[in-house]
């Protein structure tokens, strides 16, 4: 297990002042994996602080749904979830009288939701009797793989898209993945991956507790947070122990930015990549994988056109560096095709954009298997 603590994931200036904080353990369910995906459900848990003062009794037992220590809504959302997602959380949206609603696939029944502005408001009248009279909440999530973590870009989108982000700002200060905290506090000779489910096995001892919701993984997470932050006291989670792992939320927002920009730079690949979406698993995740590599260093679609005006194209690819010297034969490969056809195009009489256009048609417009469009129910 490699650590990847705080020096390499936040920087000095993001990250959130000393202070006064409450830690809440958060999780979203959401309907695919991409910036254009929603938030279906918010699953929420405030551990008990006795040194604090809170505005109101924690309710720890009971019926999840009343306990004031945790907050759970469904979200109604606009976009389908994709099959990842439906597999994933076990919900599907259908529609009963022209009406869509949300569905529980194990037990088949109708989850009551909410609006998201709605819920969103709903949530942060919640946080703020949680946050009582401290300076703020740090709201912890567990994503194992980082590089496709969405969780916090997802919900900043959001909350942006109805103007909240100053009032969340004025109760959150800064979001944390728990998996920089486990991965640098935790027993390694004791732990040997950082998924949720290997975690309650190594750290909780029990494997067969319920991981399936938002508000059980949020329940566990929290459990797992305590056995390595205190082990032999088992004291609530302490702010202290977290704060030098999170990053405030003006950080997270520069962090969505960027990765904005990446997106918009993959999407504008699809024309070289398009035809190999619809391909079979591996070679898909390959070209996907490629795609976002060509991103990361800083390359677009427009960039690619003027070095192959140039004759440079073919050089400059040969000059990044992979690890898999295979993955960067295929790619040159793909790239180099994709423009000796466009080339041959305009060669026997036709037009760029006509070039473009014929790649980008090559891909049947409802492949669930895109990686750009989650697919539909």
């Amino acid at each position: 297990m490699s650590g990847s603590g705080v020096n390499g994931n936040v920087k000095e200036n993001d990250q959130v002042p000393n202070g006064n904080y409450r830690v809440v353990v958060y999780d979203l369910e959401t309907t695919g994996k991409s910036l254009i995906d929603e938030i279906c459900h918010i699953g929420c848990y405030a551990p008990k602080q006795p040194e604090s003062k809170e505005v109101k009794p924690v309710v720890e037992n009971g019926d999840p749904e009343e306990r004031t220590d945790m907050y759970c809504q469904y979200i109604m959302p606009h976009r389908n979830l994709s099959f990842s997602a439906r597999n994933a959380y076990g919900l599907v949206v259908v529609s009963l009288d022209y009406q869509r609603m949300l569905r529980d696939i194990d037990t088949g029944k109708l989850l009551k939701t909410k609006s998201e502005i709605s819920a969103l408001k709903d949530w942060m009248k919640w946080l703020e009797e949680v946050k009582g009279d401290s300076d703020g909440i740090i709201l912890v999530h567990h994503a194992h793989d980082q590089t496709r973590d969405l969780n916090v870009a997802l919900l900043l989108l959001a909350l942006a898209r109805y103007n909240l982000t100053s009032q969340f700002s004025n109760i959150v200060k800064g979001f944390c993945n728990s998996v920089n905290v486990i991965s640098d506090l935790g027993d390694k000779t004791l732990i040997t991956s950082l998924s949720l489910r290997s975690l309650c096995k190594t750290v909780l001892k029990d494997t067969k507790l319920p991981t399936r919701t938002a508000k059980e993984r949020c329940t566990r997470l929290n459990d797992i947070l305590m056995n390595v932050i205190s082990p032999d006291t088992k004291l609530a989670i302490s702010a202290d122990k977290i704060l030098p792992y999170s990053q405030s939320v003006r950080g997270e927002q520069g962090k969505l930015a960027a990765l904005e920009n990446l997106q918009k730079a993959q999407y504008s690949m699809r024309p070289i990549f398009a035809e190999h979406f619809s391909s079979g698993y591996k070679l898909r995740s390959q070209m996907v994988g490629i795609r976002r590599m060509l991103a990361e260093q800083g390359l677009d679609y427009n960039k690619m056109v003027d070095l192959d005006k140039q004759d440079k194209l073919i050089n400059e690819l040969e000059k990044l560096e992979m690890k898999d010297e295979d993955h960067k034969s295929l790619m040159v490969q793909t790239v180099s095709t994709h423009f000796k056809g466009k080339a041959e195009k305009l060669v026997n009489g036709g037009t760029e954009e006509e070039s473009v256009s014929e790649t980008v048609t090559k891909q049947p417009t409802n492949n669930s298997n895109s990686p750009d469009k989650p697919s539909q129910n």
